[in-house]
């Protein structure tokens, strides 16, 4: 009885092994983080993580480089990928980020929090946004946007540099906001736009799916000068993904 529990428990130890050594080698293949420029001070930052049962996902953000300094949209999934993202900001695009806004308590949007602090760069987000994001062991952003002055911000209204924050309601998250720089006509819809391969609304576990479409409505009617549309997992396009995004939050509401 005794060897067959330590054979037992040797199988354990070394499936337990095996399982570190694939988490480790999973880790040392994920792609380093890039930058893409898509128009004049206008850059999509790229990182990567494995996330069950999806396999490797690719994360997006944004960069703009204004007049008044450089602003990044959500950080990389982890805080050694947003160091390695702002090391390559600082080279390509030739200054430091000094203000983050984050789209909502996603890791894949906010995992990288502690890198921005470290490096002292102040990080904005819907209150909401900071009040979901311990229950899932993510960092709060130093200020919400929402504060002060901030509040029309939510509302639509461009601040002085051409950025927009705009919150069109619950969809992907109940706090996702989207991002929209005028001078390139550049929309950040994140993770509730949704590619045009996309055959589904992706990640619902936090979301609700009765007020997507509106949500995407919303945004719609916001930017209707917006031309190039960004969504956070996959190719960028025109307003055509919002079209898509609401035909299949439409037929997800539908099903429920």
């Amino acid at each position: 009885m005794l060897k067959k529990f330590l054979a037992a428990l040797a199988l354990v130890a070394l499936a337990a092994c095996a399982t570190n050594e694939e988490t480790s080698q999973q880790a040392e293949a994920l792609p380093a983080p890039t930058l893409e420029k898509i128009a004049d001070n206008v850059w999509i930052h790229k990182s990567y993580d494995y996330v069950d049962p999806w396999g490797l996902v690719l994360s997006q953000g944004l960069v703009v480089r204004t007049e008044g300094g450089v602003a990044l949209v959500d950080t990389a999934w982890t805080d050694e990928e947003t160091e390695a993202l702002l090391s390559l900001i600082k080279n390509e695009v030739g200054e430091s980020p000094d203000i983050a806004i984050v789209t909502h308590a996603h890791a894949d949007k906010m995992g990288g929090m502690g890198a921005l602090q470290k490096n002292g760069i102040g990080g904005r987000a819907h209150p909401l946004t900071n009040e979901d994001a311990p229950a899932r062991g993510l960092r709060k952003t130093m200020y919400s946007i929402l504060d002060g002055t901030d509040r029309e911000m939510l509302l639509g209204a461009e601040d002085e540099e051409g950025v927009t924050v705009f919150y069109p309601g619950p969809g992907h998250t109940r706090d996702n906001i989207v991002v929209y720089y005028a001078p390139a006509k550049v929309l950040f819809g994140g993770c509730l736009i949704r590619t045009g391969a996309s055959k589904n609304l992706g990640n619902t576990a936090d979301g609700d799916v009765g007020h997507w479409a509106q949500a995407v409505r919303n945004i719609a009617e916001a930017f209707p000068d917006a031309e190039i549309v960004i969504p956070s997992h996959g190719p960028m396009g025109g307003r055509e993904l919002l079209d898509h995004t609401i035909e299949l939050a439409e037929k997800a509401a539908a099903a429920q």
